[in-house]
C-alpha cells in the first residue's frame, strides 16, 4: 500500500513539474509580446504630440495674420480678400493634416504629417507676403495723405508770395517734398501686386528673391515718404516764420 502511494506521489510530481514550466514559459512569453507593443504605442502618441503641437504653432500664425489684415485700415478690399482666401485654404489643409495624424495607426503616417507641415511654407511666404501686401497698400495711403498735405501748403506759399514775401525756398522745399513722395509711391505701390499671387509651391524661388525686393522697396518708399512729410513740417515752420516777421 505505501509502495503505491509512492508511485503514485511520483506520477504526480513528473507531470506537475512540466505543467508548472509550461504555464512560466508562456508568462513570459505574454510578457515579450506586450512590452514592444507598448513601447510602440507610447512612441505612436508622442509623435503625434509631436505633430499637433506644430499644427497648433502654425494655426496661431495664421490667426495672428488674420488678425493683421482685419486691423489694416488701409489694405483694398481686392487685397484683403485675396489674403483671407490664402489664410483660409492653409487653416484647412492644417486642419486635414491634423486629422490625419490624429487617425495614423504608424510612425511612418505621422512622420508624413510632420513632414507636410513645413512644407506648406506659411512662416516663409504667406505671413511675409501678408505684411508687405499690408505694408504696401498703407504706404500708398501715406502717400496720397501727403499729397493732400502739398496741395495745402502749395495755397499757403502762393497767398504768402501774394503778400509780398520771398517765398523761393519754400516752393523748392515743396518740390523736393513732392518728389520724395512721388518716389516713395512709386516704390512702395508694385510690391503688394508682386508679392500677393506667392504661394507654397514658389519656395523657395521665385519667393525668396521676390520677397526680398519687395522689403528692399518698402524700406526704400517708407524712408523717401517720411523725407517727404519732413520736409512739408520744415516748410510750414517757414511761413509761421514768416508770419512772425509780419507781426
Amino acid at each position: 500500500m505505501m509502495r503505491r502511494s509512492i508511485v503514485i506521489a511520483v506520477v504526480l510530481a513528473v507531470s506537475i513539474v512540466p505543467a508548472a514550466a509550461m504555464a512560466a514559459e508562456d508568462g513570459a512569453r505574454d510578457t515579450t509580446t506586450t512590452a514592444p507593443e507598448r513601447v510602440r504605442d507610447h512612441a505612436l502618441e508622442e509623435l503625434k504630440e509631436r505633430a499637433a503641437q506644430m499644427i497648433e504653432r502654425q494655426m496661431d500664425l495664421l490667426g495672428r495674420l488674420r488678425s493683421s489684415v482685419a486691423a489694416s485700415e488701409h489694405i483694398t478690399e481686392g487685397h484683403a480678400a485675396t489674403l483671407s482666401g490664402d489664410i483660409g485654404a492653409a487653416a484647412e489643409a492644417l486642419e486635414s493634416l491634423a486629422a490625419q495624424a490624429e487617425a495614423a495607426t504608424t510612425l511612418a503616417e505621422v512622420w508624413e504629417v510632420i513632414r507636410a507641415v513645413p512644407a506648406l511654407h506659411i512662416g516663409n511666404v504667406l505671413a511675409p507676403k501678408t505684411h508687405q501686401v499690408i505694408a504696401s497698400d498703407a504706404l500708398v495711403a501715406f502717400g496720397s495723405k501727403l499729397e493732400r498735405f502739398a496741395d495745402k501748403l502749395d495755397d499757403l506759399i502762393t497767398r504768402a508770395e501774394e503778400k509780398g514775401h520771398d517765398v523761393d525756398a519754400a516752393w523748392r522745399m515743396l518740390e523736393e517734398m513732392t518728389d520724395g513722395i512721388d518716389a516713395g509711391v512709386r516704390l512702395a505701390d508694385p510690391v503688394a501686386e508682386s508679392v500677393i499671387g506667392l504661394d507654397a509651391g514658389d519656395w523657395p524661388e521665385p519667393a525668396q528673391s521676390t520677397l526680398a525686393a519687395g522689403r528692399r522697396d518698402l524700406r526704400a518708399g517708407g524712408a523717401s515718404l517720411r523725407d517727404a512729410y519732413a520736409t512739408g513740417r520744415d516748410i510750414v515752420q517757414f511761413l509761421r516764420d514768416l508770419v512772425a516777421e509780419d507781426a
